[in-house]
């Protein structure tokens, strides 16, 4: 029984320790998001699509772009279906909606509840950091391919991507 306190004693809490990478992520300490993530991710039984999608920002810091590229295709296929949520978040301001475009937020930390209430910001999201992976890898065709989904025009680091890839193939 005293093992067993001991062991407890010492074994981190892991939904502290998620709230406690999201923050790592949020103020770019990369290393300790890092850690925090690839050992909850090891420690997953049901891998989650917020806990997929902070280790993909993870392994991105990290310059391992095909291990992020894995996660964020795992993410994909788990947020395939819409949320029973989704529809109450069908018409969100088109100012918010311009926000989302010209800023960076996909490459801030997500939880449960956004990915339940957004759906489909969610998967933009998941696009765009694929873009900016694929540009880190120079894979111009992927680039290409991933501008041409839905709303993926209206994002800025989409259309620099694309101007990249363009002038790259063109030559």
């Amino acid at each position: 029984m005293l093992i067993d306190k001991n062991n407890s004693e010492n074994e981190l809490n892991l939904t502290k320790l998620e709230a406690d990478g999201m923050m790592y992520i949020q103020t770019n300490q990369w290393l300790l998001a890092y850690s925090a993530f690839v050992h909850l991710y090891k420690n997953a039984k049901d891998k989650s699509v917020a806990l997929l999608y902070n280790t993909a920002l993870c392994h991105y810091s990290a310059k391992e772009y095909s291990k992020a590229i894995a996660m964020l295709g795992e993410a994909q296929m788990k947020i395939a279906t819409p949320s029973a949520l989704q529809n109450a978040t069908n018409h969100l301001p088109d100012n918010l909606l311009t926000d989302e475009y010209d800023n960076r937020f996909y490459r801030l930390a997500l939880n449960e509840t956004a990915i339940a209430l957004t759906n489909s910001i969610i998967k933009l999201r998941i696009r765009r950091l694929l873009v900016d992976l694929n540009l880190e890898l120079e894979n111009w065709q992927e680039i290409t391919r991933l501008s041409a989904l839905p709303d993926m025009e209206k994002c800025k680091n989409v259309q620099e991507a694309l101007a990249i890839a363009k002038s790259k193939t063109n030559t």
